[in-house]
């Protein structure tokens, strides 16, 4: 393959929507054994404009099966089912990872995909023994179930990406470093952290990076007569990962509150690849509880593309159904982040 030879990438995704559904029965046992032996969620949507709206369902059921001797043994289970409840002829494709929960852990997890129709409207997830069920239930007769559920909205779209080999080449070759990343060998420069740790670094790798080191090292000034740069408002563990990205082409340590740290030495140093890494982390670990904090970030270093992402998950769990504890934080963060 010639070096200017242009790569095509053909790109095929499906919108959907997605919602964690959390289901607590209080008195699981005395609801089950009153009545006929059924218990049935609160019906949940994707969103509160969508019709498309869902159930849990949990109840007796017995499994007949053939044990070594081949005889038939009854076995008294409780069956978890994933109801649809249809509207409409439209077909729903989903996605679903269903947990049973005790002590904040998840020992029992299922997950699968299914679609729903007029004619498919209940999808069993599991079949479990009573006895082992009854083992999540907490001393104070509760059983947590929890949904995490993607459904498809919307249509298939395409999108094509043209790049360069020649650009790629480029990169691969700006990112070789990796023999003195850390390494005191030729070193010819110290990164002296908030905590005061020093970290050995090299002019020239650190000055093809960035402009601002380039301008350091080429003019008269502090940091290239002393052969130190003071970093006094970047972490040892944020410098050691900008580092790494300058001399490697990689971020290892994508923690959440690291990437921040993280994003705000590439601004400083207007490493820009480094800043699209980051916003790439942070897009990708969006959840409920760090919207807020991810959309203030955003909106600071005028990301947009990280903005949007932020704004859409926001927008989701305050149209929610029913005001969850991860709702009622994100409406009270977002007032805050407004008064700013």
């Amino acid at each position: 393959m010639s070096r200017d030879e242009t790569v095509l990438t053909g790109y095929s995704l499906i919108e959907k929507e997605s919602v964690n559904f959390r289901w607590v029965i209080s008195d699981y046992i005395l609801i089950l054994e009153k009545g006929d032996g059924k218990i049935r969620s609160p019906l949940f949507s994707v969103n509160s404009d969508d019709k498309i709206e869902f159930q849990l369902e949990l109840k007796k059921s017995f499994v007949d099966e053939l044990d070594k001797y081949h005889t038939f043994i009854r076995t008294l289970t409780r069956r978890l089912s994933l109801m649809h409840v249809v509207k409409n002829n439209k077909i729903t494709p989903c996605e679903y990872k269903i947990s049973v929960i005790r002590d904040g852990k998840s020992p029992e997890t299922h997950a699968d995909y299914c679609t729903f129709s007029k004619s498919k409207s209940e999808n069993v997830i599991f079949n479990l023994a009573a006895d082992k069920l009854h083992r999540f239930v907490l001393p104070t007769g509760a059983l947590t179930i929890l949904c995490e559920l993607e459904v498809v909205t919307g249509d298939q779209k395409n999108s094509l990406k043209y790049e360069s080999t020649v650009a790629n080449h480029a990169v691969a070759s700006k990112y070789n470093f990796d023999w003195i990343f850390l390494n005191e060998n030729l070193s010819d420069v110290k990164l002296r952290a908030a905590c005061g740790k020093e970290i050995p670094a090299h002019k020239v790798v650190l000055a093809n990076a960035s402009p601002v080191f380039k301008a350091m090292f080429s003019l008269d000034m502090l940091e290239n007569k002393s052969n130190s740069v003071d970093m006094v408002d970047i972490s040892h563990e944020a410098a050691v990962e900008m580092l790494r990205y300058v001399y490697t082409g990689r971020v290892e340590n994508e923690e959440i509150s690291l990437t921040i740290d993280l994003l705000a030495a590439a601004d400083k140093y207007q490493l820009q690849e480094l800043k699209d890494e980051c916003e790439k982390i942070l897009s990708t670990n969006l959840s409920s509880g760090n919207a807020i904090e991810v959309l203030t970030i955003a909106d600071k270093y005028d990301m947009s593309s990280l903005k949007k992402d932020a704004i859409h998950l926001v927008k989701r769990c305050i149209n929610k159904p029913t005001v969850s504890d991860d709702a009622s934080t994100i409406i009270l963060g977002m007032a805050e982040f407004l008064s700013k």
